[in-house]
């Protein structure tokens, strides 16, 4: 009998009923979703009769725009409406794969990629993959028709499991090629589940443009969802659109050159896998089409990287780095204390190829969880605080490497100081804070009273001493205060920057949440 169960869990676990039900118990309790979503219809609306859209805000239409730089303005609030039927809802959710989960992640690294999965990611390792289906949709007043949708994300998916704001992948060119909005493609719906103040990501964009990095254009939408006869129009509430990073970005944003964009996924970046594309192609997971040159170039990137001695890497890493953009990219993560990526996880950022150049550079990706939030890696304090001599968690072999070279060092430095003069100054920070909560609170109310509730306490300018530390996990987690984060980061990188303070470094992924300066 002990052995007939053992191998009938072991067939369930790696069919994926095992990690579908998991998913389902562990992230559709009722209390961690019934604040979130306001009833629908309105309580006393007579039976069949459809609530009229009351939205008096602004309706900005899309007809007639060309370019994604018209489409991607911060300020955009574009209205988007998906229609399924109950059996294209039905096809949309998730569904059961074998699953990669370690048990035993050795020094507190997670795996973030599976064999099994069709697409890298927590949800993948998890057993849980995102099927296409398809939706009506409409965006700014367009009628596309029937659409390509999918479900998107890793933590916000999981943490969206039972809700009906889920975050929604949408290909309008998906089996209809030609079919675009202003020049997009693809238009990913982030669903800001996991940012109360929902201007994680359209500030931290910002910044890392106004500084010089390649990045992503962000919008806002107002996003209304039909289920066959179960409800039509129904508002789920604000989601932040980022620009999808894509062939056609590669080519606006490199002016033509040839170039290559990847998304990867590893603790340990250009290490030597060998002289096998294929055994790099899964981890860096090419979002553009490659040339042979490309791989030939990544993989002697890695055979260097993992070979040279300091002395030889010291010498040439600007033949295989544009070290002046990576300087750039980790002054800007470090100064928004952005660990939900490149400084810790391995993953939740994009790097590029310059073809002429030979160059590699990085490119933000996901930042929900910028400007301090991340409650994995240390506490709020530590974040605040966070060095910016050693901004990165525990191993980072590239960093390291990096850090120890004098050049890199001053050049890093002279980025950072140059940034947090000209982009970290909190009058204008706090500004750009009050102007995007104006925009979309109206928004944000229609969504919930919860949500409005972390809205406000979010945006806030005052606060409370002391209050506890937050849980990712937590739906009811004390609020991240983004002016709070703003005026205690200033203080401290200049204080740092003064030699007055050292700084919050995290040396162990084991002891995440526990570490303070």
């Amino acid at each position: 009998m002990v052995a007939l169960t053992v191998v009938a869990a072991v067939v369930l676990w790696r069919t994926g009923r095992v990690s579908l039900w998991f998913a389902r118990n562990q992230f559709t309790k009722t209390e961690a979703v019934a604040p979130t979503d306001r009833p629908w219809p309105p309580p006393g609306t007579p039976a069949g009769v459809e609530p009229e859209n009351g939205w008096a805000g602004p309706r900005p239409d899309a007809r007639g725009l060309r370019t994604r730089g018209e489409f991607f303005l911060r300020t955009n609030v574009w209205q988007v409406h998906l229609t399924f039927t109950e059996e294209q809802w039905a096809a949309v959710q998730a569904t059961g794969i074998r699953p990669g989960i370690n048990f035993n992640p050795v020094e507190g690294k997670f795996p973030l990629r599976s064999e099994h999965a069709p697409r890298n990611g927590l949800a993948g390792v998890m057993g849980l993959g995102q099927p296409w289906s398809s939706a009506r949709v409409s965006v700014g007043g367009m009628d596309m028709g029937l659409v390509s949708v999918r479900l998107k994300g890793n933590g916000t998916f999981l943490n969206s499991f039972g809700a009906f704001k889920k975050p929604f992948k949408l290909d309008l060119g998906r089996g209809n090629e030609g079919r675009k909005v202003a020049g997009n493609v693809v238009l990913n719906l982030n669903n800001l589940v996991s940012d109360f103040s929902s201007m994680s990501d359209a500030m931290g964009y910002r910044f890392y443009r106004e500084a010089g990095v390649p990045s992503p254009r962000t919008a806002y939408a107002r996003v209304l969802l039909g289920i066959g006869d179960r409800f039509k129009r129904r508002p789920l509430g604000l989601y932040v659109m980022v620009e999808n990073l894509d062939a056609d970005w590669v080519a606006e944003t490199f002016a033509g050159r040839d170039a290559a964009l990847f998304k990867p996924v590893t603790y340990e970046l250009f290490r030597d896998l060998g002289t096998n594309w294929a055994a790099y192609e899964g981890i860096y997971d090419p979002k553009t089409r490659l040339k042979e040159a490309h791989k030939t170039r990544l993989m002697e990137a890695a055979r260097w990287v993992t070979s040279a001695s300091d002395e030889e890497f010291a010498a040439r890493a600007g033949e295989y780095l544009d070290l002046v953009e990576v300087a750039r990219f980790v002054a800007v993560t470090s100064l928004i204390s952005s660990y939900d990526g490149f400084l810790y996880n391995g993953q939740n950022f994009m790097m590029y190829l310059d073809g002429p150049t030979g160059r590699f550079g990085f490119v933000p990706w996901d930042l929900d969880q910028a400007w301090g939030e991340f409650p994995l890696v240390g506490t709020v304090k530590g974040r605040e605080q966070a060095s910016i001599d050693r901004p990165w968690v525990a191993d980072h072999r590239l960093l390291e490497r990096l850090f120890a070279m004098d050049a890199f060092r001053r050049m890093y430095r002279a980025e950072l100081e140059g940034l947090f003069g000209r982009l970290f100054v909190p009058a204008r920070l706090h500004a750009e804070v009050q102007e995007l909560a104006a925009l979309i609170r109206p928004v944000v109310a229609e969504e919930s009273d919860y949500r409005l509730g972390r809205f406000d306490l979010a945006v806030s300018e005052t606060w409370e001493e002391g209050e506890p530390e937050p849980r990712i996990d937590d739906p009811f987690r004390p609020v991240h205060r983004i002016h709070r984060f703003i005026d205690r980061r200033h203080a401290s990188v200049r204080a740092q920057l003064d030699g007055r303070e050292r700084g919050a470094v995290f040396e162990k992924r084991r002891d995440i949440g526990k570490q303070e300066p």
